[in-house]
Parts: C-alpha cells; sequence; structure tokens
C-alpha cells in the first residue's frame, strides 16, 4: 500500500479528496495532511510519502514552490498539483520540475483514477514489482507463467474461495506478488476493485443457493463468506436494491 499526503488550505477541498474514492482499493492510503505549504513541507519531510496531492495556491508556500523544495531536499515523492487555475505556464512548470501530473478542481473521480494508476505505475516500476522486460512475453521469474495467466489464477482463486476471509493480502502471500499488483491486475481483468468484485462473487453465489435451495437466509450468508447475518442483508440490499428474503419471496 503507497501512502499519500494531501495538502491544500480549503478544508472542503481536503474532505472531498479523501471521500472521492475507495483509495485502498487503488493501493493507496491517506496517512496525511496539511491546510498551508509550510506545515505540509515539516510533515512530509518526516513521513516521506509516497504520493503528494498539492494545490497550487496556497499560503506559506505555494504548490510549485513546495514541490522545488522537495525536489532540493532530495525527497523523490511522486507529486500531483490541484488547481482551479487552467494556466498552462503553471502546468509547463511543474512538469519541469518532475511532476506526475496536473489535475484541474473540482477533481473529477475519473481524472484522480486515471492519474493514480500512471502513478501507481511509476512506483511499481521503481520499486521493482514489473516484470522484467527481457524475459519472454511477460513470463516472471517464478515458474515462466505469463501476467495474463497468473491474473486469471488469481480471478479463479477468487471463485473458489469466495466463501474464506479473503483479502489482499491472502492472495499477495498465495501469489507471491505486492497487494498493489494484485489490486491494479484484478480491476484491469474485471472492471472493479478487489473488495467490489469479491462482493459481487459472494451475491451471485447467495442469489444461486437462495433460488436452488431451501436454507435459511442465515445459513446461506455464513456459506458465502458473511457470518454476521445482519451484515449480509445490508450488504445483499446495497448490492441488489432488495432484501435476500424479498429476493426469494419474488421467485
Amino acid at each position: 500500500m503507497y501512502h499519500v499526503f494531501l495538502a491544500d488550505d480549503e478544508p472542503w477541498a481536503l474532505a472531498i479528496l479523501k471521500n472521492l474514492i475507495e483509495w485502498n482499493e487503488y493501493g493507496f492510503a491517506v496517512s496525511g495532511e496539511a491546510e498551508d505549504g509550510r506545515q505540509a513541507m515539516e510533515r512530509i519531510e518526516r513521513m516521506k510519502p509516497d504520493l503528494i496531492l498539492s494545490d497550487i495556491r496556497m499560503p506559506g508556500m505555494d504548490g510549485l514552490t513546495l514541490l522545488e523544495r522537495l525536489r532540493e531536499k532530495g525527497i523523490k515523492s511522486q507529486v500531483l498539483l490541484v488547481s482551479g487555475y487552467t494556466d498552462f505556464e503553471y502546468a509547463r512548470r511543474a512538469l519541469q520540475l518532475g511532476c506526475a501530473g496536473y489535475l484541474v478542481k473540482p477533481v473529477e473521480e475519473k481524472d484522480l483514477i486515471e492519474a493514480l494508476e500512471r502513478v501507481r505505475a511509476r512506483l511499481d516500476e521503481a520499486s521493482g514489482q514489473e516484470t522484467d522486460p527481457g524475459m519472454d512475453q511477460g513470463m516472471d521469474q517464478e515458474g515462466y507463467v505469463s501476467e495474463k495467466q497468473q491474473v486469471q489464477q488469481m480471478v479463479q482463486y477468487i471463485q473458489e474461495h469466495y466463501a474464506e476471509g479473503l483479502t489482499l493480502q491472502v492472495l499477495a502471500e498465495r501469489f507471491g506478488k505486492c497487494e498493489t499488483y494484485i489490486s491494479s491486475q484484478i480491476k484491469k481483468r474485471t472492471g472493479k476493485g478487489f473488495t467490489e468484485h469479491l462482493t459481487e462473487v459472494r451475491i451471485q453465489k447467495a442469489q444461486e443457493l437462495l433460488q436452488s435451495t431451501n436454507d435459511s437466509i442465515e445459513s446461506v450468508a455464513a456459506r458465502v463468506g458473511y457470518p454476521d447475518y445482519y451484515y449480509f442483508t445490508k450488504v445483499y440490499k446495497k448490492t441488489t436494491g432488495i432484501s435476500p428474503a424479498a429476493y426469494r419471496k419474488q421467485l
């Protein structure tokens, strides 16, 4: 999991960024924040986060100056600058300083996700998570299985073990890959984050059991990985729009 630091002088903007997406689904965790440039600089020096999202216009020290100081101090965190100004000169100077991207306020979910995917690819490459380009057609060093085949194996593993206490950590240990890599590959393969995909599989299996058996709803919940009946009902209704009892009644 990569650590993210947010810097913006407007509290509402910080709150929006923190809640705009499920950060962990994209391999990130918000680990710090600041409401002015100087405060941000002090905290970033201590934390050394993997990614910094900073507003350009801030009191004390603007985002471009913050980026310059970070580079002067040898801090190599990835930086995404955010601003309500679409001034080309800001963007050009930011790119010259090694900025990973430039987002315009109000930040859209789609734009943020695309930027995070670019940043994650850079971070994975820097930490050696990328497959060696010299190997034959994407085969890895752990048995010469292609990336596509391994992702298929991960998705299949979820299909077979959905009822267990399945987490990204479990998959990481099972397949010898980092959680960030697995999360990104599952999203590419299924179009959904790990948690959302696992939930979808479990609810689909629950519907099959509700149709084909006379088991109690509590029993069905346990069989698909939800030992807490009330939590299962809540998740089921959120996913399908109706309760499991109503679904069974419709049948």
